[in-house]
Protein backbone atom coordinates (compact mmCIF):
# COMPACT_ATOMS: atom_id res chain seq x y z
CA UNK A 1 0.00 0.00 0.00
CA UNK A 2 1.31 3.53 -0.78
CA UNK A 3 2.21 5.87 1.73
CA UNK A 4 1.56 2.94 4.31
CA UNK A 5 4.01 3.34 7.50
CA UNK A 6 6.07 -0.20 8.61
CA UNK A 7 3.88 -0.20 11.56
CA UNK A 8 0.45 -2.03 12.49
CA UNK A 9 -2.48 -0.32 12.23
CA UNK A 10 -5.05 -0.52 15.23
CA UNK A 11 -7.30 2.25 15.99
CA UNK A 12 -5.84 2.42 18.81
CA UNK A 13 -2.60 2.36 17.48
CA UNK A 14 -3.06 4.33 14.58
CA UNK A 15 -4.29 7.30 17.20
CA UNK A 16 -0.90 7.15 18.97
CA UNK A 17 0.91 7.31 15.99
CA UNK A 18 -0.74 10.15 14.45
CA UNK A 19 0.02 11.76 18.34
CA UNK A 20 3.70 10.47 17.79
CA UNK A 21 3.81 12.02 14.15
CA UNK A 22 2.14 15.43 15.99
CA UNK A 23 5.26 15.53 18.13
CA UNK A 24 7.98 14.66 15.63
CA UNK A 25 9.71 17.55 14.99
CA UNK A 26 10.01 17.85 18.89
CA UNK A 27 11.06 14.36 19.30
CA UNK A 28 14.08 15.11 16.54
CA UNK A 29 15.18 18.13 18.39
CA UNK A 30 15.70 16.09 21.43
CA UNK A 31 17.46 13.43 20.02
CA UNK A 32 19.94 15.90 18.01
CA UNK A 33 20.76 17.28 21.62
CA UNK A 34 21.54 13.99 22.90
CA UNK A 35 23.63 12.81 20.08
CA UNK A 36 25.66 16.50 20.79
CA UNK A 37 25.73 15.41 24.64
CA UNK A 38 26.74 12.16 23.85
CA UNK A 39 29.64 13.66 21.53
CA UNK A 40 30.34 16.10 24.06
CA UNK A 41 30.68 13.49 26.90
CA UNK A 42 30.73 9.86 25.67
CA UNK A 43 29.70 6.74 26.92
CA UNK A 44 32.34 4.36 27.56
CA UNK A 45 33.44 2.05 25.10
CA UNK A 46 33.37 -0.61 27.28
CA UNK A 47 29.69 -0.27 28.36
CA UNK A 48 27.32 -1.82 25.74
CA UNK A 49 25.14 1.30 26.04
CA UNK A 50 27.64 2.58 23.41
CA UNK A 51 26.44 0.97 20.25
CA UNK A 52 22.97 0.59 21.51
CA UNK A 53 22.26 4.19 22.54
CA UNK A 54 23.48 5.76 19.28
CA UNK A 55 21.50 3.67 17.21
CA UNK A 56 18.15 3.97 19.01
CA UNK A 57 18.82 7.80 18.48
CA UNK A 58 18.87 6.88 14.91
CA UNK A 59 16.13 4.75 14.42
CA UNK A 60 14.23 7.07 16.45
CA UNK A 61 14.93 10.09 14.60
CA UNK A 62 13.80 7.82 11.39
CA UNK A 63 10.42 6.90 13.08
CA UNK A 64 10.25 9.91 14.09
CA UNK A 65 10.57 11.41 10.82
CA UNK A 66 8.55 9.19 9.30
CA UNK A 67 5.48 9.57 11.29
CA UNK A 68 5.81 13.24 11.24
CA UNK A 69 5.49 13.39 7.03
CA UNK A 70 2.61 11.29 7.90
CA UNK A 71 1.37 13.58 10.30
CA UNK A 72 2.04 16.60 7.70
CA UNK A 73 0.03 15.29 4.84
CA UNK A 74 -3.41 15.46 6.42
CA UNK A 75 -5.72 18.42 9.20
CA UNK A 76 -5.05 17.47 12.80
CA UNK A 77 -7.40 18.84 15.52
CA UNK A 78 -4.37 19.69 17.73
CA UNK A 79 -2.64 21.55 15.15
CA UNK A 80 -5.63 23.72 14.28
CA UNK A 81 -6.26 24.49 17.63
CA UNK A 82 -3.11 25.55 18.18
CA UNK A 83 -3.55 27.91 15.25
CA UNK A 84 -2.61 31.57 16.42
CA UNK A 85 -5.42 33.86 15.94
CA UNK A 86 -2.98 36.50 14.50
CA UNK A 87 -1.24 34.21 12.00
CA UNK A 88 -0.66 36.54 9.27
CA UNK A 89 1.00 39.56 12.30
CA UNK A 90 2.76 35.69 12.79
CA UNK A 91 4.09 35.62 9.22
CA UNK A 92 5.22 38.49 8.67
CA UNK A 93 7.27 38.40 12.09
CA UNK A 94 8.43 35.23 11.57
CA UNK A 95 9.32 35.40 7.85
CA UNK A 96 12.69 34.70 7.78
CA UNK A 97 11.57 31.15 9.55
CA UNK A 98 9.55 30.79 6.44
CA UNK A 99 12.13 32.05 3.85
CA UNK A 100 14.11 29.32 5.37
CA UNK A 101 12.12 26.41 4.84
CA UNK A 102 11.65 27.60 1.08
CA UNK A 103 15.52 26.99 1.02
CA UNK A 104 15.09 23.45 0.54
CA UNK A 105 13.62 23.72 -2.78
CA UNK A 106 17.46 24.87 -3.75
CA UNK A 107 18.83 21.35 -4.73
CA UNK A 108 22.94 22.27 -4.89
CA UNK A 109 22.28 24.23 -1.38
CA UNK A 110 20.72 21.21 0.36
CA UNK A 111 23.35 19.15 -1.01
CA UNK A 112 26.51 21.44 0.03
CA UNK A 113 24.55 21.88 3.48
CA UNK A 114 24.58 17.94 3.72
CA UNK A 115 27.97 17.74 2.59
CA UNK A 116 29.18 19.90 5.50
CA UNK A 117 26.81 18.33 8.26
CA UNK A 118 28.27 15.41 7.69
CA UNK A 119 31.49 16.26 7.04
CA UNK A 120 31.97 18.10 10.17
CA UNK A 121 31.72 15.31 12.29
CA UNK A 122 35.52 14.06 11.10
CA UNK A 123 36.77 17.78 11.70
CA UNK A 124 39.60 16.03 14.84
CA UNK A 125 39.79 17.47 18.76
CA UNK A 126 37.59 20.34 20.06
CA UNK A 127 37.33 23.06 16.98
CA UNK A 128 36.15 20.18 15.22
CA UNK A 129 33.75 19.19 18.41
CA UNK A 130 32.55 23.06 17.93
CA UNK A 131 31.96 22.90 14.27
CA UNK A 132 30.33 19.94 14.59
CA UNK A 133 27.89 20.75 17.24
CA UNK A 134 27.43 24.04 15.80
CA UNK A 135 26.44 22.36 12.48
CA UNK A 136 23.55 20.12 14.56
CA UNK A 137 22.38 22.46 16.03
CA UNK A 138 21.46 24.36 12.80
CA UNK A 139 18.87 21.23 12.12
CA UNK A 140 17.20 22.48 15.22
CA UNK A 141 16.50 25.92 13.48
CA UNK A 142 15.90 24.46 9.99
CA UNK A 143 13.47 22.01 12.33
CA UNK A 144 11.57 24.99 13.77
CA UNK A 145 11.25 26.93 10.16
CA UNK A 146 9.97 23.99 8.87
CA UNK A 147 7.22 23.57 11.95
CA UNK A 148 7.04 27.46 11.59
CA UNK A 149 5.95 26.87 7.70
CA UNK A 150 3.32 24.48 8.25
CA UNK A 151 1.90 26.14 10.94
CA UNK A 152 1.54 29.35 9.05
CA UNK A 153 1.53 28.39 5.18
CA UNK A 154 -1.81 29.86 3.66
CA UNK A 155 -0.12 33.25 5.05
CA UNK A 156 3.34 32.37 4.08
CA UNK A 157 4.26 35.14 0.78
CA UNK A 158 6.82 32.75 -0.93
CA UNK A 159 4.30 30.22 -1.15
CA UNK A 160 1.23 32.47 -1.93
CA UNK A 161 3.62 33.95 -4.35
CA UNK A 162 3.00 37.22 -4.22
CA UNK A 163 5.69 38.82 -2.08
CA UNK A 164 4.93 41.45 -0.31
CA UNK A 165 2.41 43.31 -1.78
CA UNK A 166 -0.96 43.16 -1.45
CA UNK A 167 -2.61 42.34 -4.99
CA UNK A 168 -4.72 38.86 -5.15
CA UNK A 169 -5.17 37.67 -8.89
CA UNK A 170 -8.99 36.17 -8.09
CA UNK A 171 -11.55 36.04 -10.69
CA UNK A 172 -14.73 37.81 -10.36
CA UNK A 173 -18.09 36.17 -8.83
CA UNK A 174 -20.47 35.29 -10.91
CA UNK A 175 -24.03 36.15 -9.83
CA UNK A 176 -25.83 33.10 -8.90
CA UNK A 177 -28.63 31.66 -11.28
CA UNK A 178 -26.29 33.51 -14.45
CA UNK A 179 -23.90 31.25 -16.64
CA UNK A 180 -20.75 32.04 -17.95
CA UNK A 181 -20.17 32.35 -21.89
Amino acid sequence: MAGALPFPSTPNSARILNRCGHWGAQTIIGTIVAAILLRVHPISPDSSLSVSVPVALMALVIASWLLMRKHDRRLCEHCLTAMPLNASEMAVHRRRRLATAHLAANKKLVFGYFAVLIGSAFIPGTIGLIIWSVAQTSLIYLLLSYTTHRTLQPWCPACRGRGDSESVDAPEPVPQGSQRG
